[in-house]
């Protein structure tokens, strides 16, 4: 298993999680759901760009990953805690990377 350290900014009220990357230029951020599950950490992507979606466990390991399109709903295979959203399309995360985010 592959651990991948990333920037990003730790998303923690209702509002900044429920804008996540919408209508940002660039950034990685990182949002937390109440409960580890597939519906909970499910994702839409009204008025964004292409992004790279990462869902991630409570052991911060990739369960799932998706490179989105612009006016979808996106649900991990697998149940999710985290959603990790970056607008750089090039990062490299795959299934079974454990990832360390640095705030």
């Amino acid at each position: 298993m592959k651990t991948i350290k990333i920037n990003a900014k730790i998303l923690k009220t209702p509002s900044e999680k429920g804008f996540g990357l919408m209508f940002a230029k660039k950034g990685n951020v990182l949002l937390e759901a109440d409960w580890e599950g597939r519906y909970i950490s499910s994702i839409h992507t009204f008025f964004c760009k292409p992004l790279l979606i990462a869902w991630l466990d409570s052991k911060m390991k990739v369960v799932d990953v998706k490179l989105t399109k612009p006016w979808r709903f996106y649900l991990p295979q697998k149940p999710a805690k985290y959603v990790f959203e970056t607008t750089d399309l090039k990062t490299k995360i795959k299934v079974g990377n454990k990832i360390i985010i640095k705030d």
